[in-house]
């Protein structure tokens, strides 16, 4: 028999769901496309020939819906029409983590004990395939490569022609070796690893089994001589003297982001990924950027002058096959513009597109799994088809009543310029008649 799913409390409100109270017009965008890392251009991912049918379909069912909302008519049978899964989901694999890193955001979630059923996970993940599904990032929650059985749902993922991304912390190397051979050039793998020096690796992860940094990156050269059609990155995140998570001060780490260049480089790495230390909101808990401006313990303007110098000094080590890659909110905190990403419409668009799969859950983004006013159904909400009606209608409820203009008041959201787009689609439904398509560009990581 089909599990029961938790239904989002209330009805979707005419404000929540649809323009401002008093009719405004969606305000002009403040943040600029050509600011976008190419990875984060989400619009444009949506406007690929492959992927533009569904988004015009949201758009007219979110169009729909506001007007039947407006003019008191029942939605039963329009909701019963839906029928489109995410694009994009980020999995969890598992809970469990090798690692007590101190500037963690997803800390108080680490090592629950609480599993997947096998089986119940593959039959979500074959669900979703089927109905549309295009990517899966496995991130977050945990180390995936300590899941027992992380290469064969990687390779299980694989057979269903799914892309793929792995973030790691590295550890785990000699699993992603195992899987290396089946993965291709739309996937990629990225090591979580924040540091140039062994004592600030050590600082920073505190691995609960004797691992350094220099292991973990002699471990790469293997990988991509084994396959070298996919890429493998460092990650970066950027921390200051200040910054401050779970109760504790974070080890500042920007003075190596050279040290890190030049390590990324030495060890066949295909690219720095650099992005901002975020720390975790009074309130609703979301994932933000902590740039408080009462706080007087922290410059964040000689911080940010810090950065760019690093930044400008690692460049010069980028070649035809390393590159430098700094993140959207990495961006528009150097160039100011970050508090126009905290700008956010009423609805968050993008939980349609994209949703977090979590042992713990489903949820509507990252920045909120494990959080209830996130939570769109339980872990294995995808496995059975006779669910599926009650998740997407959960889906759209959330979407009506989760108000990101309050909830995501302080998120610097990567999602903010694409969730702008589609409002403003829904708003002016006649626009989408006239909506060009984009190149293919074969991306659908979301």
């Amino acid at each position: 028999m089909a599990k029961t799913l938790p239904v989002v409390s209330g009805a979707l409100p005419a404000a929540a769901a649809g323009a401002p109270a008093n009719g405004a017009p969606v305000p002009p965008l403040g943040v600029r496309r050509e600011e976008l890392s190419p990875l984060h251009d989400f619009a444009g991912k949506l406007l690929q020939p492959s992927m533009l049918p569904r988004l015009k379909r949201y758009v007219a069912w979110q169009a729909e819906i506001r007007r039947r909302l407006n003019a008191g008519i029942p939605l039963a049978d329009l909701l019963d029409e839906l029928d489109d899964v995410p694009v994009s989901v980020n999995l969890d694999l598992t809970t469990a983590c090798n690692y007590r890193c101190d500037h963690c955001v997803d800390l108080e979630i680490l090592n629950t004990g609480v599993k997947y059923e096998e089986q119940a996970l593959r039959d979500a993940l074959a669900l979703l395939a089927r109905k549309g599904l295009k990517s899966v990032i496995v991130i977050g929650g945990g180390e995936p490569t300590v899941h027992p059985t992380f290469s064969e749902v990687i390779r299980f993922m694989k057979g269903l022609g799914l892309q793929l991304g792995i973030v790691s912390n590295g550890s785990g190397n000699k699993k992603v070796l195992e899987v290396a051979d089946c993965l291709d050039a739309r996937d990629w793998v990225r090591l979580s690893l924040d540091s140039g020096t062994e004592e600030t690796f050590q600082i920073m992860h505190k691995p609960r089994r004797p691992v350094t940094l220099d292991e973990i990156c002699e471990g790469v050269p293997p990988i991509k001589a084994r396959n070298p059609a996919f890429k493998v990155g460092f990650s970066f995140i950027i921390t200051w003297k200040g910054a401050f998570v779970n109760d504790t001060n974070i080890h500042e780490n920007l003075n190596e982001i050279v040290l890190a260049a030049e390590r990324a480089r030495r060890y066949e790495f295909d690219y720095l990924s650099l992005k901002p230390f975020l720390t975790r909101a009074e309130g609703n808990n979301a994932e933000i950027v902590d740039l408080d401006d009462e706080r007087k313990d922290v410059d964040f303007e000689a911080v940010m002058r810090t950065i760019r110098a690093r930044i400008a000094e690692a460049r010069k080590l980028e070649t035809e096959r390393f590159k430098i890659l700094e993140s959207t909110n990495l961006r528009v905190l150097e160039n100011g513009t970050y508090r126009q990403y905290t700008q956010q419409p009423h609805n968050c668009h993008m939980q349609w597109f994209r949703q977090v799969i979590s042992p713990l859950g489903l949820f509507n983004c990252p920045v909120y799994r494990n959080q209830p006013h996130g939570q769109i159904g339980h872990k294995h909400a995808y496995a059975d088809p006779r669910d599926l009606p009650s998740v997407l209608r959960s889906t759209m409820q959330l979407i009506g009543t989760f108000d990101a203009t309050e909830q995501c008041k302080e998120v610097t959201c990567l999602y903010n310029h694409v969730n702008w787009f589609i409002e403003d689609l829904v708003q002016h439904p006649e626009k989408v008649d006239a909506l060009e398509a984009g190149p293919e560009r074969g991306d659908f990581y979301l």
